[in-house]
């Protein structure tokens, strides 16, 4: 039963691959989270000419937040489901053989 669905591991790989490729070609810097605290860190001591991120700018920190957040959504569902398939493997190990299907068609 466990080997039905797709592998989460390859879901993950496929949706950090995507979003790498989206957002492979931005124009900041390689580290956009390095970027932003120490954004963060001058906003606590404004310095002369400290600017606010344009609005596209901003967009952009968002939208790479909410695409981190999904990726991380993404990894604690496959966890769960690694979780659940390893619950039915046990399941299935321990039901006895001899057992048929019950009056539902369903074994149990």
């Amino acid at each position: 039963m466990a080997t039905n669905g797709p592998d989460p591991a390859e879901f993950l790989e496929r949706a950090q691959r995507m979003l790498r490729e989206l957002f492979g070609d931005l124009k900041s810097s390689d580290d956009p989270w390095g970027e932003v605290t120490r954004r963060l860190g001058e906003r606590a001591q404004p310095s002369p000419g400290h600017r606010e991120p344009s609005p596209a700018e901003q967009r952009e920190n968002l939208t790479f937040a909410l695409a981190t957040r999904a990726v991380e959504a993404l990894e604690d569902l496959a966890l769960n489901v690694a979780a659940i398939r390893q619950r039915l493997e046990r399941v299935d190990a321990q039901r006895p053989e001899t057992e048929g299907p019950g009056p539902d068609g369903a074994g149990g």
